[in-house]
């Protein structure tokens, strides 16, 4: 009898670990936004087969992602009119379950490469902003030497973001943060 339970209770396991499923859970705010369509769009060549899309209900949304679109990355969308309270934001659909909030500053957490790609997305909106901030000052600066003082600055920001950038796409060279991040490196 105990060898019996043995083997359901290994069989079962099996049989749900085997499953390579990937499932986006997401949230908004509020349930204001119920009824309306989020879209799962691939970064790469998406056409209307390859689109995927839900509906919000009771302030929450869900895709389950078939292993074959798993480990690329696609955003995650709303329709244009709502992206100034939600925004887009990538995700990597890979084994397990990826938690999406959609919000002013989305955010994507769950898995490996999701948790990874968000570290990315918090260090690049951290030097954005500074660069945006200094590049501000500096239009506005009359002084040669505080243009210079400042631009010195900016450089030095996107030099570290390069630097890290570049760190993290070897890092990942196998999987579809090093590929993404290697497509937005400047061709030379």
């Amino acid at each position: 009898m105990k060898s019996l339970i043995l083997f359901l209770f290994l069989t079962v396991c099996f049989i749900g670990c085997s499953k390579k499923e990937s499932i986006i859970e997401g949230k908004v705010p509020n349930a204001s936004y119920d009824n309306e369509w989020v879209y799962l769009v691939p970064l790469k060549n998406p056409t209307k087969k390859t689109v995927d899309s839900t509906l919000i209900h009771n302030g929450s949304f869900r895709f389950n992602v078939k292993s074959k679109k798993q480990n690329q990355v696609y955003i995650v969308r709303v329709r244009p009119a709502l992206r100034l309270k939600l925004q887009e934001i990538l995700v990597i659909p890979e084994q397990g379950i990826v938690h999406v909030d959609l919000d002013l500053r989305s955010s994507a957490s769950g898995t490996p490469l999701n948790e990874t790609l968000q570290q990315w997305k918090d260090k690049k909106q951290v030097s954005d902003s500074a660069c945006y901030s200094l590049r501000r000052e500096y239009r506005k600066e009359t002084d040669e030497a505080k243009k210079n003082q400042l631009k010195t600055e900016i450089d030095s920001i996107l030099k570290e973001n390069r630097t890290d950038m570049d760190s993290l796409a070897k890092k990942n060279k196998t999987n579809a943060i090093g590929q993404f991040l290697q497509s937005l490196k400047p061709e030379k």
